[in-house]
């Protein structure tokens, strides 16, 4: 099965594309109230926590943790 699209609107991240494409090989999403968790930061051979799961009651309860700032 091909990885679906992406799409990224933080121009600063280091797996940003022209387009507003992520070209992370992981995508890792996680729920607001994890926010400030001590969570690695997004590496292609990072490994990420997938060993509970969480609710969300929608979009607005989510935020991603795959970003990492890009080096000009």
């Amino acid at each position: 099965m091909e990885n679906p699209k992406v799409k990224c609107s933080v121009d600063n991240c280091s797996y940003w594309e022209e387009g507003n494409n992520c070209v992370a090989e992981t995508i890792m999403i996680e729920i607001n109230a994890h926010a400030h968790a001590e969570l690695p930061e997004g590496t292609r051979d990072e490994q990420y926590d997938s060993h509970h799961t969480d609710h969300a009651a929608g979009v607005k309860d989510t935020c991603c943790h795959t970003f990492k700032e890009r080096v000009h």
